[in-house]
């Protein structure tokens, strides 16, 4: 069988098919290759345009922003309204600082209608933070950077595209969006409550302060405690505690007698004398009962004393007065009757009930200061909340107070937007109240425990907010004289860590004295909880290095109260600074996301 091999071969018309197939297909390949390269070159020009944007939107916001917080802060300092509405000159004065940041990082904002304002406020429920648009007062602000205008010559034009036509369009629209807002803030006041906090109303002051003005603030004192009117609680009819006179104790000045013999002078006082026995109301009771008895630890104010306990309290003060220095030595009067009443070992509440209604110094400044804190903050409005840390030798959570007058409780929240009750519950404090000393870093540490919780209990989580900044302002006008039982500062404690003011690695402050070293080391560890702490160092004899180092620590203010040489002039620095500490805003912070909002 024979087979045959039979080749074709190919003809030039196939040849010529095939190379126009190829050719095409080159062609088409090209094409889609020079149109990803086309989009892949504008689309990085895109991304990186809207890198710029959104830099430039972040910059304006935070710049803007920035602007209400000054001008908050300005209102702290001149006692304006610093409550700040989109037509303010402060919302002004925001718009165009976001026009100029924007165009400094080459981006185009228009001031008028690509900057707005809003009001972040606390939901309890959800427990977010959503923002009010176009209300006041204003605490957030947001900044739009817009490329959307057709008009190619136009500042806000579209980005024109190099290879649009590969795409089928020449320019696209860009847009973004940044808000930035002034953060609320969740404070704990940690007030000195210590004996030290009369001095400058006391006959010792002379010196420090003229005479004429410590005897003006000792009859200042011996007034307010005759108009409060205030009666013993379980005689009837009603009778008043603080009467015109007390025998022979009758003026401001009073009456000098040289006799060193007690009870020689208590007769001469007279202040033994009785009712008649048919007096109407209070047969053969005593004429001048001791004018304080003291609180139960109830806060309830205790009984009239009886004669025995008064006789004794009478001669108290007549052995007192005996032996004062100065002129005020054997001068039987209020003046040194209102000065015993302030000693340590009559100041304290369980022993002078009626204390807290009077200016005494500078404690009546602090009060007046922490009133015009908390008057501050509501006027402000920006969701701020507050609680009250007292402390002696030992700090107090000041959450519930009654005295038989008012019973204030705001246990359930420790920290809070009430204000009225806060300060009417720090109001009611008196200097030595608790105790006489001065245990500053128990109020440190009990602050931080009413913010973030006990460190050693994983379940308390405090009473701040989440989203709120914690913060702590510490006020003291003495040295810390107190530190925990058994307690000595860590071997590896740092302080370079904490008070190198320079940068070179070397500590600026450090102290060898125990109950300071408690102090700073448990404000360090409330700093460690990501507490910010503002420091008041009061009065001449304050250690300010200490105060000036932990707010150093704690990235917060320091603020020195010299005193000055007038009561008068003290109180001015005390309001001043409890201003300051009131109107010393967060740095204004960026939201990535803000929901819920209402539009």
């Amino acid at each position: 069988m024979h087979r045959t091999s039979v080749f074709h071969r190919p003809s030039a018309r196939s040849d010529r098919q095939q190379s126009g197939i190829i050719l095409v297909l080159t062609a088409f390949l090209l094409v889609l290759i020079f149109a990803f390269l086309a989009l892949t070159v504008d689309t990085g020009r895109i991304v990186l345009t809207e890198t710029e944007m959104q830099n430039a939107a972040d910059a304006a916001a935070l710049a803007a922003s920035q602007e209400i917080a000054a001008a908050v802060h300005q209102a702290g300092q001149n006692g304006s309204d610093a409550t700040i509405d989109p037509n303010s000159v402060a919302a002004d004065a925001a718009r165009q600082m976001a026009a100029t940041v924007a165009l400094a990082n080459g981006v185009h904002v228009d001031p008028d209608s690509d900057v707005r304002f809003g009001r972040r406020r606390y939901d309890a429920d959800t427990g977010t933070w959503p923002v009010d648009w176009g209300v006041t007062p204003v605490n957030v602000v947001q900044v739009t950077a817009r490329r959307t205008n057709p008009d190619a010559s136009a500042p806000d034009a579209r980005l024109p595209l190099a290879f649009g036509w590969a795409v089928g369009r020449d320019d696209v629209e860009l847009e973004a969006t940044a808000t930035a807002f002034v953060e609320a803030r969740d404070m704990v006041l940690v007030l000195d409550f210590s004996g030290s906090m009369s001095d400058d109303s006391e006959l010792r002051s002379i010196g420090e302060f003229t005479q004429a003005d410590v005897e003006a603030n000792l009859d200042q004192i011996a007034q307010e405690l005759y108009n409060s009117g205030v009666t013993w609680p379980d005689v009837t009819p009603a009778r008043a505690k603080f009467l015109p006179s007390y025998g022979e104790i009758d003026s401001y000045e009073g009456v000098y007698i040289d006799s060193t013999d007690t009870d020689d002078i208590f007769d001469e006082l007279q202040l033994g004398d009785t009712f008649e026995s048919d007096h109407p109301d209070w047969p053969n009771a005593l004429k001048y009962p001791y004018p304080q008895a003291g609180r139960y630890n109830s806060g309830l104010p205790k009984n009239m004393p009886s004669s025995s306990s008064s006789r004794n309290r009478w001669k108290g003060y007549i052995n007192y007065v005996k032996k004062l220095k100065g002129p005020y030595k054997k001068k039987y009067g209020f003046r040194t009757l209102v000065n015993y009443m302030l000693q340590n070992g009559q100041m304290k509440w369980n022993k002078s009930e009626d204390l807290w209604r009077t200016s005494h110094y500078p404690f009546h400044a602090v009060k007046n200061g922490a009133s015009l804190f908390l008057d501050f903050l509501a006027d402000l409005d920006y969701g701020d909340e507050v609680g009250v840390v007292s402390y002696g030798s030992y700090a107090v959570w000041e959450t519930q107070h009654t005295d038989g007058e008012v019973s204030l409780d705001i246990s359930s929240n420790p920290i809070s937007a009430d204000y009225g009750t806060l300060d009417e519950i720090q109001r009611r404090h008196q200097a030595g109240h608790y105790d006489v000393y001065t245990g500053m870093g128990d109020g440190v540490l009990k602050a931080r425990e009413m913010l973030v919780g006990a460190a050693d209990d994983p379940s308390d989580t405090g009473h701040v907010r989440y989203g709120a900044r914690p913060t702590i302002i510490l006020m003291t006008d003495g040295q810390a004289n107190r530190c925990a039982d058994n307690w000595s500062l860590p071997s590896d404690f740092d302080w370079a860590l904490w008070t190198d003011y320079d940068g070179d690695g070397t500590a600026d402050y450090t102290t060898s004295d125990e109950d300071k070293q408690y102090a700073f080391y448990e404000a360090t560890e409330a700093i460690k909880r990501g507490i910010t702490i503002h420091t008041m160092a009061v009065g001449a004899g304050a250690d300010r290095d200490i105060m000036r180092a932990i707010a150093f620590a704690g990235d917060g203010v320091f603020i020195s109260v010299p005193g000055g040489s007038t009561i008068a002039q003290m109180e001015s620095q005390m309001l001043d600074a409890f201003s300051e500490i009131a109107s010393t805003l967060p740095p204004s912070k960026l939201v990535f996301e803000l929901a819920p909002t209402n539009p």
